[in-house]
């Protein structure tokens, strides 16, 4: 017969045996570690030590905090840049941005995540010059390939001379770039 692992029992088990948090319970001994507050059949959680508490005291006592806003973060859990977060509080920290991070891509500065646009926009040093017109690049946006920078208007296939669309692949070839179908009619 198992026994009881509830501290203030530790007798054999007949009948009826509750197995949470890795232990074996009497249904009346199975209880919230810090209230005592009866758990069968109730929404229950666990602390650091594997103890069952109830929602209340687990708030109180174990729920880690969301670095936001301070609270409990109970149920979905964003976990980023060694901290918990709700994810309604997992935002952009541009002052005018505040988009939901979840499931967006994201960056880092200071321990505080930005949108990829912001982290761009507010910190990345952008390049001198274009490899392809060899002017100024001031824009905020460019492309980083074979080792340079270009405009994305310069970066272009050197069979068709067409611009490569975002995302696009190329074939390198004699240090210069070309569509897959511009290579093969070569």
């Amino acid at each position: 017969m198992p026994k009881c692992q509830s501290q203030d029992c530790g007798k054999e088990i007949y009948g009826t045996v509750i197995t949470a948090v890795k232990k074996k319970w009497h249904p009346e001994c199975f209880k919230c570690t810090e209230c005592k507050q009866k758990l069968r059949g109730k929404t229950f959680f666990k602390d650091a030590k594997e103890n069952p508490l109830c929602e209340k005291d687990y708030e109180e006592h174990a729920a880690p905090k969301c670095k936001e806003c301070k609270k409990p973060v109970i149920g979905e859990i964003v976990s980023a840049l060694d901290k918990e977060w709700h994810p309604e509080c997992f935002v952009c920290a541009f002052h005018k941005c505040k988009k939901q991070l979840k499931k967006e891509p994201f960056k880092a500065k200071d321990n505080q995540p930005y949108c990829k646009e912001h982290y761009e926009k507010l910190f990345q040093e952008k390049p001198k010059d274009c490899k392809g017109c060899t002017k100024k690049i001031d824009d905020s946006k460019w492309i980083e390939a074979m080792g340079f920078s270009w405009h994305s208007k310069c970066f272009v296939c050197q069979g068709c001379k067409t611009a490569f669309d975002s995302g696009s692949s190329f074939v390198k070839q004699d240090d210069k770039a070309y569509h897959k179908k511009c290579i093969e009619s070569l």
